[in-house]
């Protein structure tokens, strides 16, 4: 019996979260959430469908997918900045968690002033 499946890519993912640095594997199909979630990590999430921004994340080094990102703008996204709960790695992964405020700001601060 042949085998069809083909073996799906796993990579590193180094996360700073609450002062710490954290390093958890994660598939090419999992969501970086999962992963971080799976190695016992406690990111913070809420709606978990890349709507709200409570897991948003800036990536340092490496790249995302995150076509259900509903709640980045497409520029914002270039710049690194990533929803965790849609995020598929498609590289070696350093990002910076918690960045929901930093990511607000850079969305909707010029219409706050």
């Amino acid at each position: 019996m042949v085998d069809t499946a083909q073996a799906v890519a796993t990579y590193t993912i180094t996360a700073e979260f609450e002062g710490d640095r954290h390093s958890f594997s994660c598939r090419a199909d999992q969501t970086v959430l999962n992963a971080a979630e799976a190695a016992g990590l406690a990111l913070p999430s809420s709606c978990c469908s890349g709507v709200c921004t409570t897991c948003a994340a800036m990536i340092t080094e490496g790249s995302v997918e995150q076509p259900d990102a509903m709640g980045v703008k497409s520029d914002l996204q270039e710049q690194g900045y990533a929803l965790l709960c849609v995020a598929f790695p498609r590289a070696d992964l350093t990002l910076k968690a918690c960045q929901e405020d930093a990511l607000y700001e850079a969305q909707f601060g010029q219409y706050q002033k």
